[in-house]
Protein backbone atom coordinates (compact mmCIF):
# COMPACT_ATOMS: atom_id res chain seq x y z
CA UNK A 1 0.00 0.00 0.00
CA UNK A 2 1.32 3.48 -0.78
CA UNK A 3 2.52 5.71 1.98
CA UNK A 4 -0.53 8.13 1.64
CA UNK A 5 -2.89 4.53 1.58
CA UNK A 6 -1.42 3.33 4.86
CA UNK A 7 -1.18 6.89 6.47
CA UNK A 8 -5.12 7.20 5.59
CA UNK A 9 -5.99 3.81 6.81
CA UNK A 10 -4.53 4.55 9.98
CA UNK A 11 -6.02 7.94 10.28
CA UNK A 12 -9.42 6.09 9.67
CA UNK A 13 -8.41 3.09 12.60
CA UNK A 14 -8.04 5.84 14.86
CA UNK A 15 -11.49 7.71 13.94
CA UNK A 16 -13.20 4.51 13.57
CA UNK A 17 -14.30 4.61 17.12
CA UNK A 18 -16.88 8.00 16.33
CA UNK A 19 -15.47 10.15 19.35
CA UNK A 20 -13.13 13.36 18.65
CA UNK A 21 -9.60 13.57 18.36
CA UNK A 22 -7.71 16.43 18.64
CA UNK A 23 -4.99 17.49 15.57
CA UNK A 24 -2.32 17.26 17.60
CA UNK A 25 -3.01 14.02 18.21
CA UNK A 26 -3.69 12.57 14.97
CA UNK A 27 -0.80 14.06 13.48
CA UNK A 28 1.59 12.78 16.23
CA UNK A 29 0.04 9.17 15.87
CA UNK A 30 0.49 9.67 12.21
CA UNK A 31 4.42 10.79 12.56
CA UNK A 32 3.22 13.86 10.30
CA UNK A 33 2.42 18.09 10.84
CA UNK A 34 -0.84 18.90 11.00
CA UNK A 35 -1.41 20.94 8.28
CA UNK A 36 -0.12 17.67 6.70
CA UNK A 37 -3.01 15.76 8.33
CA UNK A 38 -5.39 18.49 7.50
CA UNK A 39 -4.54 17.64 4.08
CA UNK A 40 -4.78 13.79 4.50
CA UNK A 41 -8.63 14.80 5.94
CA UNK A 42 -9.61 16.44 2.86
CA UNK A 43 -7.96 13.40 0.62
CA UNK A 44 -10.27 11.06 2.49
CA UNK A 45 -13.39 13.45 2.19
CA UNK A 46 -12.82 13.47 -1.72
CA UNK A 47 -13.50 9.68 -1.54
CA UNK A 48 -16.45 10.12 -0.20
CA UNK A 49 -15.67 9.22 4.22
CA UNK A 50 -17.81 11.61 6.20
CA UNK A 51 -15.31 13.28 8.85
CA UNK A 52 -16.87 16.12 10.62
CA UNK A 53 -13.99 18.79 12.61
CA UNK A 54 -15.02 21.11 15.12
CA UNK A 55 -12.71 23.66 16.60
CA UNK A 56 -11.46 22.79 19.91
CA UNK A 57 -12.33 19.21 19.87
CA UNK A 58 -10.91 17.89 16.73
CA UNK A 59 -11.74 15.44 13.83
CA UNK A 60 -14.27 12.29 14.30
CA UNK A 61 -16.38 10.04 11.94
CA UNK A 62 -19.88 10.85 10.90
CA UNK A 63 -20.61 7.44 12.14
CA UNK A 64 -18.23 4.83 14.14
CA UNK A 65 -17.45 2.08 11.85
CA UNK A 66 -15.50 -1.68 12.23
CA UNK A 67 -12.77 -1.69 9.53
CA UNK A 68 -12.54 -4.53 7.57
CA UNK A 69 -9.12 -6.94 8.49
CA UNK A 70 -8.28 -9.68 6.42
CA UNK A 71 -7.19 -11.87 9.31
CA UNK A 72 -11.17 -11.37 10.74
CA UNK A 73 -12.65 -12.26 7.79
CA UNK A 74 -10.44 -15.15 6.91
CA UNK A 75 -11.39 -17.01 10.59
CA UNK A 76 -15.02 -16.16 9.96
CA UNK A 77 -14.67 -17.75 6.85
CA UNK A 78 -12.91 -20.96 7.64
CA UNK A 79 -15.59 -21.21 10.29
CA UNK A 80 -18.11 -21.08 7.79
CA UNK A 81 -16.56 -23.03 5.10
CA UNK A 82 -14.50 -25.58 6.91
CA UNK A 83 -11.47 -24.63 5.17
CA UNK A 84 -9.32 -21.37 4.51
CA UNK A 85 -9.04 -19.21 1.35
CA UNK A 86 -6.65 -16.46 0.86
CA UNK A 87 -8.33 -12.99 1.63
CA UNK A 88 -7.36 -9.48 1.15
CA UNK A 89 -8.36 -5.98 1.83
CA UNK A 90 -7.67 -3.17 -0.23
CA UNK A 91 -7.92 0.44 1.03
CA UNK A 92 -9.37 1.81 -2.47
CA UNK A 93 -10.30 0.52 -5.67
CA UNK A 94 -12.56 1.12 -8.52
CA UNK A 95 -14.01 -2.54 -8.46
CA UNK A 96 -13.46 -5.50 -6.72
CA UNK A 97 -14.46 -7.32 -9.41
CA UNK A 98 -12.23 -5.53 -11.85
CA UNK A 99 -9.55 -5.89 -9.82
CA UNK A 100 -10.06 -9.71 -9.82
CA UNK A 101 -10.93 -9.78 -13.11
CA UNK A 102 -7.35 -8.93 -13.67
CA UNK A 103 -5.61 -11.11 -11.70
CA UNK A 104 -8.17 -13.86 -13.01
CA UNK A 105 -6.49 -13.06 -16.67
CA UNK A 106 -3.36 -13.81 -15.18
CA UNK A 107 -3.90 -17.28 -13.69
CA UNK A 108 -4.47 -16.34 -10.17
CA UNK A 109 -6.53 -18.98 -8.18
CA UNK A 110 -9.40 -18.77 -6.09
CA UNK A 111 -9.42 -15.48 -3.37
CA UNK A 112 -11.76 -13.21 -1.38
CA UNK A 113 -11.04 -9.66 -2.09
CA UNK A 114 -13.04 -6.88 -0.19
CA UNK A 115 -12.13 -2.84 -0.10
CA UNK A 116 -13.13 -0.04 1.88
CA UNK A 117 -13.64 2.36 -0.68
CA UNK A 118 -14.93 1.20 -3.82
CA UNK A 119 -15.35 4.55 -6.42
CA UNK A 120 -16.33 2.79 -9.67
CA UNK A 121 -18.89 -0.17 -8.66
CA UNK A 122 -20.74 -1.83 -11.35
CA UNK A 123 -24.18 -3.66 -10.82
CA UNK A 124 -26.12 -5.39 -14.03
CA UNK A 125 -26.55 -3.15 -17.41
CA UNK A 126 -23.73 -0.84 -16.62
CA UNK A 127 -25.72 0.42 -13.42
CA UNK A 128 -23.35 2.11 -10.77
CA UNK A 129 -23.57 0.71 -7.76
CA UNK A 130 -23.20 3.36 -4.42
CA UNK A 131 -21.21 1.80 -1.62
CA UNK A 132 -20.74 5.07 0.86
CA UNK A 133 -17.12 4.19 2.76
CA UNK A 134 -18.47 2.09 6.31
CA UNK A 135 -22.40 1.75 5.28
CA UNK A 136 -21.81 -1.60 2.83
CA UNK A 137 -20.01 -4.74 2.12
CA UNK A 138 -18.27 -4.70 -1.42
CA UNK A 139 -17.19 -8.58 -1.65
CA UNK A 140 -15.63 -10.28 -4.75
CA UNK A 141 -14.89 -14.08 -5.21
CA UNK A 142 -12.26 -15.59 -7.99
CA UNK A 143 -13.45 -19.52 -8.48
CA UNK A 144 -11.96 -21.27 -11.20
CA UNK A 145 -14.49 -24.11 -12.82
CA UNK A 146 -13.69 -27.15 -14.40
CA UNK A 147 -14.91 -28.01 -17.68
CA UNK A 148 -19.12 -28.54 -16.69
CA UNK A 149 -21.46 -30.39 -19.23
CA UNK A 150 -24.16 -27.78 -17.62
CA UNK A 151 -21.99 -24.73 -18.22
CA UNK A 152 -22.50 -21.95 -15.86
CA UNK A 153 -26.32 -21.64 -16.35
CA UNK A 154 -28.05 -20.65 -12.96
CA UNK A 155 -25.18 -19.57 -11.15
CA UNK A 156 -26.03 -16.26 -10.24
CA UNK A 157 -29.46 -17.54 -8.87
CA UNK A 158 -27.89 -20.54 -7.26
CA UNK A 159 -25.25 -17.77 -5.56
CA UNK A 160 -28.16 -15.33 -4.37
CA UNK A 161 -29.98 -18.81 -2.41
CA UNK A 162 -26.83 -19.05 -0.73
CA UNK A 163 -26.34 -15.94 0.48
CA UNK A 164 -29.79 -15.64 1.36
CA UNK A 165 -29.82 -19.00 3.04
CA UNK A 166 -26.84 -17.00 5.17
CA UNK A 167 -28.85 -13.83 5.64
CA UNK A 168 -31.37 -16.10 6.75
CA UNK A 169 -29.81 -17.63 9.21
CA UNK A 170 -28.63 -14.28 10.93
CA UNK A 171 -32.25 -13.86 10.66
CA UNK A 172 -32.78 -10.98 7.94
CA UNK A 173 -36.21 -12.11 6.67
CA UNK A 174 -34.73 -11.78 2.70
CA UNK A 175 -36.26 -12.21 -0.68
CA UNK A 176 -34.86 -12.75 -3.90
CA UNK A 177 -35.60 -11.18 -7.33
CA UNK A 178 -34.89 -13.30 -10.86
CA UNK A 179 -31.97 -13.25 -11.93
CA UNK A 180 -29.81 -11.60 -8.54
CA UNK A 181 -30.95 -9.29 -6.70
CA UNK A 182 -31.14 -9.41 -2.76
CA UNK A 183 -34.72 -7.76 -1.25
CA UNK A 184 -35.57 -6.85 1.75
CA UNK A 185 -39.45 -6.15 1.46
CA UNK A 186 -39.68 -4.73 -1.46
CA UNK A 187 -36.58 -3.01 -1.48
CA UNK A 188 -32.91 -4.30 -2.95
CA UNK A 189 -30.60 -4.70 -0.63
CA UNK A 190 -28.22 -5.97 -2.08
CA UNK A 191 -27.22 -7.21 -5.79
CA UNK A 192 -24.80 -10.30 -7.38
CA UNK A 193 -22.63 -9.23 -10.58
CA UNK A 194 -20.92 -12.27 -12.07
CA UNK A 195 -18.13 -11.85 -14.52
CA UNK A 196 -15.68 -14.85 -16.59
CA UNK A 197 -12.51 -15.23 -17.87
CA UNK A 198 -12.29 -18.51 -20.15
CA UNK A 199 -15.76 -20.36 -21.58
CA UNK A 200 -19.06 -20.35 -19.43
CA UNK A 201 -18.62 -24.78 -20.31
CA UNK A 202 -14.87 -24.10 -18.73
CA UNK A 203 -12.11 -24.31 -18.04
CA UNK A 204 -13.01 -20.80 -16.59
CA UNK A 205 -12.34 -17.95 -14.07
CA UNK A 206 -15.77 -16.72 -12.53
CA UNK A 207 -15.44 -13.32 -10.34
CA UNK A 208 -18.52 -13.22 -8.56
CA UNK A 209 -19.07 -9.73 -7.18
CA UNK A 210 -21.70 -9.13 -3.92
CA UNK A 211 -22.88 -5.81 -3.12
CA UNK A 212 -24.87 -5.19 0.39
CA UNK A 213 -26.50 -2.38 2.12
CA UNK A 214 -25.66 -2.98 5.69
CA UNK A 215 -26.21 0.63 7.40
CA UNK A 216 -27.05 4.32 6.37
CA UNK A 217 -29.77 4.34 3.84
CA UNK A 218 -30.27 7.88 3.62
CA UNK A 219 -27.02 8.61 1.96
CA UNK A 220 -27.34 5.07 -0.33
CA UNK A 221 -31.02 6.05 -0.73
CA UNK A 222 -29.29 9.37 -2.29
CA UNK A 223 -27.20 8.08 -4.84
CA UNK A 224 -28.80 4.95 -5.51
CA UNK A 225 -31.19 5.00 -9.28
CA UNK A 226 -33.62 2.58 -6.91
CA UNK A 227 -35.54 2.10 -3.33
CA UNK A 228 -32.92 0.47 -1.20
CA UNK A 229 -33.15 -1.28 2.14
CA UNK A 230 -30.27 -1.87 4.63
CA UNK A 231 -29.38 -4.98 6.52
CA UNK A 232 -29.79 -2.66 9.65
CA UNK A 233 -33.23 -2.31 9.21
CA UNK A 234 -33.01 -6.34 9.83
CA UNK A 235 -30.85 -6.36 12.46
CA UNK A 236 -30.08 -3.73 14.15
CA UNK A 237 -26.49 -2.97 15.47
CA UNK A 238 -25.30 -6.95 13.88
CA UNK A 239 -25.50 -5.16 10.68
CA UNK A 240 -22.06 -3.49 11.99
CA UNK A 241 -20.19 -6.22 12.18
CA UNK A 242 -18.62 -6.19 8.46
CA UNK A 243 -15.87 -8.73 8.94
CA UNK A 244 -17.91 -11.62 10.21
CA UNK A 245 -20.60 -10.80 7.56
CA UNK A 246 -17.83 -10.81 4.87
CA UNK A 247 -16.55 -14.27 6.55
CA UNK A 248 -19.86 -15.76 6.49
CA UNK A 249 -21.30 -14.15 2.94
CA UNK A 250 -17.85 -15.44 1.07
CA UNK A 251 -18.24 -18.98 2.50
CA UNK A 252 -21.72 -19.16 1.33
CA UNK A 253 -20.38 -17.90 -2.27
CA UNK A 254 -17.63 -20.92 -1.87
CA UNK A 255 -20.13 -23.30 -0.96
CA UNK A 256 -22.09 -22.99 -3.64
CA UNK A 257 -19.43 -22.65 -6.29
CA UNK A 258 -18.43 -26.06 -4.76
CA UNK A 259 -21.64 -27.49 -5.30
CA UNK A 260 -22.96 -25.59 -8.50
CA UNK A 261 -19.07 -27.11 -9.67
CA UNK A 262 -19.99 -30.95 -9.18
CA UNK A 263 -24.23 -30.72 -9.81
CA UNK A 264 -25.00 -27.54 -11.31
CA UNK A 265 -28.31 -25.25 -11.15
CA UNK A 266 -30.75 -28.47 -10.58
CA UNK A 267 -29.26 -28.99 -7.34
CA UNK A 268 -30.13 -25.65 -6.11
CA UNK A 269 -33.85 -25.02 -8.12
CA UNK A 270 -36.10 -26.32 -5.83
CA UNK A 271 -34.95 -23.74 -2.92
CA UNK A 272 -35.72 -21.45 -5.30
CA UNK A 273 -39.52 -20.54 -4.60
CA UNK A 274 -38.58 -20.45 -1.08
CA UNK A 275 -37.15 -17.29 -1.55
CA UNK A 276 -39.19 -16.09 -4.81
CA UNK A 277 -40.19 -12.69 -3.96
CA UNK A 278 -42.55 -12.63 -7.12
CA UNK A 279 -43.77 -16.83 -7.44
CA UNK A 280 -47.01 -16.72 -9.23
CA UNK A 281 -47.29 -12.50 -9.38
CA UNK A 282 -48.43 -10.70 -12.91
CA UNK A 283 -44.86 -9.10 -13.74
CA UNK A 284 -42.98 -7.30 -16.60
CA UNK A 285 -40.17 -8.68 -18.13
CA UNK A 286 -38.73 -5.30 -19.50
CA UNK A 287 -36.30 -6.25 -22.89
CA UNK A 288 -35.34 -3.69 -25.39
CA UNK A 289 -38.24 -1.81 -27.16
CA UNK A 290 -40.75 -3.87 -25.30
CA UNK A 291 -42.58 -5.13 -22.42
CA UNK A 292 -43.89 -8.56 -22.10
CA UNK A 293 -46.76 -8.76 -19.10
CA UNK A 294 -47.05 -12.61 -17.43
CA UNK A 295 -47.34 -14.61 -14.34
CA UNK A 296 -44.08 -15.32 -13.07
CA UNK A 297 -44.28 -19.06 -12.52
CA UNK A 298 -40.57 -19.64 -10.71
CA UNK A 299 -37.42 -21.22 -12.45
CA UNK A 300 -36.57 -23.72 -14.77
CA UNK A 301 -33.24 -25.83 -14.01
CA UNK A 302 -31.31 -23.85 -15.61
CA UNK A 303 -32.21 -20.82 -14.03
CA UNK A 304 -34.22 -19.72 -16.59
CA UNK A 305 -37.47 -17.43 -15.50
CA UNK A 306 -40.97 -19.47 -16.32
CA UNK A 307 -43.00 -16.93 -17.44
CA UNK A 308 -47.07 -17.59 -18.20
CA UNK A 309 -48.40 -15.92 -21.05
CA UNK A 310 -51.80 -16.55 -22.52
CA UNK A 311 -52.20 -19.96 -20.57
CA UNK A 312 -49.16 -21.16 -21.97
CA UNK A 313 -45.24 -21.04 -19.94
CA UNK A 314 -42.81 -20.17 -21.44
CA UNK A 315 -38.87 -19.66 -20.19
CA UNK A 316 -37.07 -16.35 -20.56
CA UNK A 317 -33.42 -16.57 -20.15
CA UNK A 318 -31.02 -13.73 -18.35
CA UNK A 319 -29.18 -11.06 -20.26
CA UNK A 320 -30.62 -7.49 -20.49
CA UNK A 321 -34.30 -8.78 -18.89
CA UNK A 322 -35.72 -6.80 -16.31
CA UNK A 323 -38.15 -7.90 -13.77
CA UNK A 324 -40.84 -6.04 -12.24
CA UNK A 325 -43.98 -6.23 -10.22
CA UNK A 326 -46.94 -5.44 -11.55
CA UNK A 327 -49.91 -3.42 -9.84
CA UNK A 328 -52.19 -4.44 -12.17
CA UNK A 329 -53.06 -7.84 -11.80
CA UNK A 330 -54.69 -8.30 -15.83
CA UNK A 331 -51.79 -10.72 -17.22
Amino acid sequence: MPDGMARARTLLATLADGRFHSGQELGQALGVSRAAMWKLVERLRKYGVQIDAVAGRGYRLAQPVELLEPTAIAAAFESSYGRPLPVEVLFRCDSTNHVLLERARAGADAQLLTTEIQHAGRGRWGRRWAAPFGSSLCLSLLWRFPPLPHGLAGLSLAIAIGVAEALTALEAPVRLKWPNDILLGEKKLGGILIEIVGEVEGPCSAVIGIGLNLTGGETIAAQAEQPVATLEQALGVRACARNSLAGQVGAAMASVCERFAAEGFAAFAPRWRQYDAFADMPVVLMLPGEDVRGIARGVDARGGLLLERDGRVETRHSGDLRLRLRRDTAA
